[in-house]
C-alpha cells in the first residue's frame, strides 16, 4: 500500500473527520473543524530563558571543545615527535611508542565521545524545561478555544503550504509564555477567528501566510544552537 504523505495526509485527515462527524449523527449539520497554526521559530525565539539557556550552553561548549582540542594537539605533538626520531630507535622502542600512541588515540577518541554524550545531556537539562512550558501553552491555548488541530508553519516536509495569517496563534502563545514569565504583555494580541477549515470565507481576500512546510504540530522539539 503507497503511504499517504504531505498534503494528501492532511486531506485525508480532514475527510476522515468531516465523514466521522456524518456518520455518527446523519442529517445532522457538520461542526466544521477549528483549526490554527503556529511558527515554533518564532516562539522560540521569543520565549523567556531560551537566549540565557543558549548562552550558558554556548560557553559550556567552548570548554568542551578546548579539551578535546587538547587532546588532539598532545596527540599531534607525539605522532610528530615519534615520526622525526623513530629512525634512531630501536624495534623494542618502536614497537613501545606505537602501542603508547595507539592507546593515546584511544582515550582522545573516547574523551571526544564522552563529551559529545555530555553535551548532549546538558543540552537537554537546559532546554527542556522552557520546551514543556511552550508546549503546555500551545495545548492550553488549542484546549481554550476548542482548536481540533494545530499545525506548525517551520516544520519541515510538512503539508500546509499556505495559510490566512488570522489563525496564526503565534503571538498570543508569545503572549502568554511572556506574560507567565513576568514580562509585560503585548497590547493588542487576540486570539485568531480560526475560521473552519470546511466554511471558510472565500468572498474577502485575506494575506496568506508563507507556511510552507507546515504539518500538524506535535510537541515542540529543542533546536541546537
Amino acid at each position: 500500500m503507497a503511504r499517504v504523505t504531505g498534503v494528501a495526509a492532511t486531506l485525508a485527515l480532514l475527510a476522515t473527520w468531516t465523514a466521522a462527524a456524518q456518520a455518527q449523527q446523519p442529517g445532522a449539520p457538520v461542526v466544521p473543524l477549528r483549526i490554527a497554526y503556529i511558527n515554533s521559530q518564532v516562539i522560540l525565539a521569543n520565549t523567556p530563558g531560551r537566549a540565557a539557556a543558549e548562552s550558558l550552553f554556548a560557553r559550556e561548549m567552548v570548554q568542551w571543545r578546548g579539551e578535546v582540542q587538547r587532546l588532539q594537539q598532545q596527540l599531534d605533538s607525539a605522532v610528530a615527535e615519534y615520526s622525526r626520531t623513530s629512525v634512531v630507535m630501536s624495534p623494542t622502542a618502536k614497537t613501545a611508542k606505537e602501542a603508547e600512541l595507539r592507546q593515546l588515540e584511544q582515550r582522545a577518541r573516547q574523551r571526544a565521545v564522552e563529551l559529545d554524550q555530555q553535551s548532549q545531556t546538558r543540552e537537554q537539562e537546559l532546554t527542556a524545561p522552557i520546551m514543556q512550558r511552550v508546549n503546555a501553552v500551545i495545548e492550553g491555548i488549542r484546549a481554550e478555544f476548542n482548536y481540533a488541530m494545530i499545525f506548525d508553519a517551520a516544520a519541515q516536509g510538512g503539508a500546509l503550504v499556505t495559510a490566512d495569517r488570522v489563525l496564526d496563534i503565534s503571538p498570543l502563545v508569545i503572549q502568554r509564555l511572556q506574560a507567565g514569565a513576568g514580562a509585560p504583555a503585548q497590547p493588542g494580541v487576540q486570539p485568531p477567528l480560526a475560521a473552519p477549515a470546511a466554511a471558510a470565507d472565500s468572498t474577502r481576500p485575506r494575506p496568506a501566510a508563507d507556511t510552507a512546510g507546515a504539518r500538524p504540530a506535535t510537541p515542540l522539539r529543542p533546536r541546537r544552537p
